[in-house]
């Protein structure tokens, strides 16, 4: 097992993707923004003022975009990456790790939704004199919280209350179905190469993720744990020493990257010396809302425990 995979966030498109932007962009973005912080520095924008109800909203991540939509505010969103669901009236400003800072200025917003890990973009916002709010969805928890803080923020709080109580008592029920059963050591792979007809080195979730809660949940168990390493790379004698009673695939960018289920599902096949592929429980996971930790939590945890306990009704 190889401990040198940085943290990643689990994000629509795959996090190698947007670490790749990240570093192709950043000598292009240094200099733009050295420029709007110039001009920011010889007084060309005030100190950001709270609105107390912002109207004017960019959203910096896919799961951040849902939770605004599921909380009714699409009406005020303007600026989106790339990687969101569409919104009618809001525009592209780039992307999660490399957007346009001149783009966000033009929509003149006057609050930016950031996630925990937008530390740069956090720090060179202020500089510009906007407006922004961070949260933290690396974990179910998070997510939970995260939507109370974005409606309080945006003047709608018991909105988020009422729609955080709702999903709450949505997983509880989920929970509550698979308690007491059995609960089968699950790898749950967020990156590798596929469509090569074998399996070769892959990365998956440990603790403190949002799949270890998703698992934890879903009645599972997660057979990655003590890593001190989030998402830690595993070689094929890695996966081997692990060997999980069940193996959850998680591809939704598969069309993106020319591949079919299919053809991904094909790649374990050879690998007959793992417990989950003797007993065919290995699974291609190809939903969107698998890698967006958002408002559809509580869709990741149901898909999750109808493929650990078919056995269940779904409740």
């Amino acid at each position: 097992m190889k401990n040198g995979i940085p943290k990643v966030v689990g994000l629509r498109d795959a996090v190698f993707l947007l670490v790749i932007v990240k570093i192709l962009n950043r000598l292009s973005c240094l200099v733009v923004v050295g420029l709007l912080v110039a001009v920011a520095a010889c007084g060309g924008r005030p100190a950001p003022v709270p609105s107390d109800r912002p109207e004017r909203i960019v959203a910096m991540a896919p799961s951040l975009t849902e939770t605004l939509l599921a909380l009714d505010l699409g009406d005020r969103v303007v600026g989106l990456t790339r990687y969101c669901p569409p919104v009618p009236g809001a525009v592209s400003i780039g992307g999660y790790f490399d957007p346009s800072y001149e783009a966000i200025l033009s929509l003149d917003p006057d609050l930016v939704v950031l996630m925990q890990s937008h530390d740069e973009l956090h720090r060179r916002l202020g500089e510009l004199g906007l407006n922004t709010l961070r949260v933290d969805q690396h974990d179910v928890e998070g997510i939970l919280a995260s939507i109370v803080t974005i409606a309080a923020r945006c003047g709608v709080e018991q909105r988020g209350r009422d729609f955080e109580a709702s999903l709450r008592t949505e997983l509880d029920e989920i929970s509550r179905a698979v308690s007491g059963r059995e609960r089968p050591t699950t790898l749950v792979v967020v990156g590798r190469q596929p469509g090569g007809g074998k399996i070769g080195s892959l990365w998956a979730a440990a603790g403190d993720t949002f799949y270890d809660d998703v698992l934890d949940l879903a009645g599972g168990v997660n057979a990655i744990t003590n890593t001190g390493i989030r998402y830690p790379e595993l070689s094929r004698e890695g996966l081997l020493a692990v060997d999980p009673d069940v193996v959850l695939d998680v591809l939704a960018d598969g069309g993106v990257r020319g591949f079919s289920a299919h053809e991904a599902a094909a790649d374990w096949s050879e690998a007959t010396d793992l417990r989950a592929v003797r007993a065919g429980r290995v699974h291609i996971l190809i939903e969107d809302f698998v890698v967006i930790p958002g408002p559809r939590i509580v869709d990741t945890v149901r898909r999750v425990a109808e493929l650990l306990h078919p056995e269940v009704e779904r409740p």
